[in-house]
């Protein structure tokens, strides 16, 4: 009699967890169904908003170069990471519709923002108008900005944007432009302390003849490099300062502290 109780008992458990399980299937499965419903319908709503915003009138954004925006509005280049005889860097810029492709050739207007720009119009180059072609999404431009003498001492700033035209109207306020922030700045390296052993006493003018003459390396970081790296870029230095001299009899390469420039 006892054990037939205990097998009825158990037989029961067995029966309540049963149940409870399916019970917490069936929550489960409804409140899935519910969140997959109404993220459908959100998806479909802002699809229709998007529809409605994009083909009331034809739309471009910009968008610049990953390498150095990043998916963000602005970009900031130096000079000072590039050789000696570099004067100019072309920045590609995409001009991307938002909407439907058209079966005929399309104009987007680019156009300086004044009030944003610090640049002289004399060191930065853009067209003003991009072709988009027939049945296709974008085009590509080119904003050229050139190395000068007042990017030794300050960084400027350049902002382009779009133009309403004919064929296209603005984009979104944070895509219908770009800034370009460049310079050709020289500042010490935080780990100097630690590079003096191999480079000497640092100096604006030895750190630039350095980066001219690294072979496109931008930094000497002494946690990944190693002493035979370093002594090899000194051994480097010294026959470029070697040569460099030899080429400017009387005029030595001097700092400007007015020291004359040493790696040893």
């Amino acid at each position: 009699m006892c054990c037939q109780y205990r097998a009825t008992m158990q037989n029961l458990e067995d029966m309540i967890i049963k149940s409870t399980r399916q019970l917490k299937k069936r929550i489960y499965m409804k409140k899935a169904i519910y969140l997959a419903t109404a993220a459908l319908m959100t998806l479909a709503s802002c699809s229709s908003d998007e529809d409605f915003f994009y083909r009331d009138e034809a739309r471009i954004r910009l968008v610049g170069p990953e390498i150095w925006t990043a998916g963000s509005d602005s970009l900031t280049f130096s000079f000072v990471t590039t050789p000696a005889g570099t004067t100019e860097m072309a920045m590609d810029v995409e001009a991307q519709i938002m909407g439907p492709v058209a079966d005929r050739d399309r104009t987007a207007n680019i156009t300086v923002v004044n009030d944003k720009t610090t640049a002289s119009a004399d060191i930065y180059q853009l067209p003003s108008s991009v072709t988009i072609p027939a049945g296709q999404a974008k085009a590509s431009f080119q904003v050229v900005l050139k190395r000068s003498s007042v990017l030794e001492t300050k960084s400027v700033r350049l902002r382009i944007a779009v133009e309403p035209s004919a064929d296209f109207q603005k984009g979104v306020n944070e895509a219908d432009h770009l800034t370009f922030i460049w310079n050709d700045q020289i500042s010490k390296p935080k780990n100097w302390s630690q590079l003096e052993e191999f480079f000497g006493v640092y100096s604006d003018t030895k750190y630039r003849f350095m980066l001219e003459n690294s072979g496109g390396i931008t930094e000497f970081n002494t946690d990944t490099m190693t002493w035979a790296e370093l002594q090899s870029y000194k051994i480097m230095f010294q026959n470029a300062l070697t040569e460099y001299n030899a080429a400017h009899p009387g005029n030595p390469l001097t700092d400007e502290n007015g020291n004359l420039v040493s790696f040893n």
